[in-house]
């Protein structure tokens, strides 16, 4: 495995953190996110990965009548069946945070309001959201007016309404910043994230949503937040096959923190089941801001460094820069050894100490 700076085609967005990302086959779709003035976007952007190309589209949307999407960051976009269900987020200036419920059809690029039963969460931004069983939204976690939480919220797309579950297990700290990432159709993965008193954590947890309780949590030696995670099936590559080192990289101080991030800048993925691995890419360690790459067992929840970067043997621009508040997912590719298809993680923007970022990296097996 390998990275890849990719040149893109066509007007890019414009460089920021927090945004969401959804892969929609060989497509990855770009929402809103923040700049460091800060200004909040509410634009959709398709990047086209299909044979390697890596073209941009403006997507230009129409509206359901009565529907307004506000510009925000640090919100989550979930793909439900052939829909998209946007959540959260905020918009820094105001310091609004949302609850609200926006759906897009990518057949017709229409947005659209979802009509919702029930108590509504919290407002919260920074969460983590998955697909739970092709019909619903599990959400995890966030920030809202008080800070972190730590609480879990289902919306059923069939009812359109919300319930918050009784919750059984130990159960991890409040936290914001983190990712979450269904390892199957029922069992949320999430890793990191900052705490109460800006901590920043190291533990990776799973929930089994068919019991409705956390079934494990386990610290690690990498605190982070303000990373990426998405899920790559297929078995498990140990770091010396995929070219992992434990060399010193160089990681730059962050100058602003891991405020500057509104969200954990990554959406969260869903496997159809069977053997995958959970891959972590950048963040803030409470220290540094990161550009290593981790690998999370799903089942024993046992992590190890892929690799470290960049490091002083790396060449110019063949390593992206290291960052936080960036999106990732998770394409089909062509040329893959093996029965199965090949996949590559596509890591789009972010922020790190020096500038608003735009670039498109390609972590490839």
């Amino acid at each position: 495995m390998t990275w890849s700076l990719v040149k893109t085609e066509g007007l890019a967005p414009a460089p920021r953190g927090a945004c969401c990302c959804v892969a929609l086959g060989t497509q990855v779709l770009v929402f809103g996110g923040a700049d460091r003035v800060p200004v909040s976007f509410s634009d959709l952007w398709v990047l086209e990965t299909e044979g390697g190309k890596y073209e941009w589209t403006r997507i230009t949307p129409l509206y359901a009548p009565g529907c307004k999407v506000m510009p925000r960051s640090g919100a989550t976009m979930t793909a439900v069946g052939d829909l998209l269900y946007l959540f959260g987020g905020t918009e820094p200036v105001s310091n609004v945070i949302f609850n609200d419920i926006k759906v897009l059809d990518p057949k017709t690029w229409t947005w659209s309001d979802v009509e919702v039963t029930g108590t509504r969460p919290p407002e919260r931004h920074s969460h983590s959201t998955g697909c739970l069983a092709d019909t619903c939204l599990l959400v995890y976690g966030g920030a809202g007016y008080q800070g972190p939480m730590s609480d879990v919220w289902i919306f059923n797309t069939l009812q359109n309404g919300w319930t918050r579950p009784n919750v059984s297990g130990e159960q991890p700290p409040a936290r914001e910043m983190h990712t979450g990432v269904m390892v199957d159709p029922t069992t949320l993965l999430i890793y990191g994230g900052r705490g109460a008193e800006f901590k920043v954590l190291c533990d990776a947890a799973l929930f089994d949503a068919k019991e409705m309780k956390w079934t494990s949590i386990e610290p690690t030696p990498f605190s982070r937040c303000a990373h990426s995670a998405v899920v790559v099936p297929g078995a498990p590559a140990s770091a010396s096959a995929a070219g992992g080192s434990t060399e010193g990289g160089a990681s730059g101080k962050a100058e602003e923190g891991a405020d500057a991030a509104a969200g954990s800048g990554g959406a969260a993925a869903t496997s159809s089941g069977g053997d995958c691995r959970v891959l972590i890419y950048g963040g803030y360690s409470g220290e540094a801001v990161e550009g290593d790459v981790l690998q999370i067992d799903p089942r024993s929840l046992e992590i190890e460094l892929v690799r470290r970067g960049p490091r002083e043997s790396d060449k110019d621009g063949t390593v992206p820069d290291i960052r936080f508040a960036h999106s990732a997912v998770v394409v089909p590719v062509a040329g893959g050894s093996g029965a199965g298809s090949a996949h590559a993680m596509v890591v789009f923007g972010g922020v790190n100490p020096g500038e608003d970022l735009n670039d498109v990296a390609v972590w490839a097996e």
